[in-house]
């Protein structure tokens, strides 16, 4: 799990919405229930449960909704390293 979190635990109840605007290198973390993320431009739905963490690899619009009462963590923007 990532361990460098440093924001608190969000709660989001079943069937509640959440909107991050470009979020591109924050990570989500499933603490409790079931999130589905989608990202604006992006195929791909993912679901997470209790455990599973993802990269929110593009700007634009982000959603979260809660399938079951869910709690997550956000990371802070990730700070951009040098040389890279």
């Amino acid at each position: 799990m990532h361990t460098d979190l440093k924001l608190a635990a969000t709660s989001l109840p079943r069937g509640q919405l959440q909107r991050l605007q470009d979020a591109r290198d924050r990570v989500v973390v499933c603490l409790q229930g079931s999130l589905w993320l989608t990202q604006e431009g992006d195929t791909r739905d993912l679901v997470l449960e209790a455990g599973d963490e993802v990269r929110i690899d593009r700007d634009g619009l982000t959603l979260l909704n809660a399938l079951r009462d869910a709690r997550y963590l956000l990371s802070d923007p990730a700070t951009p390293s040098s040389g890279h």
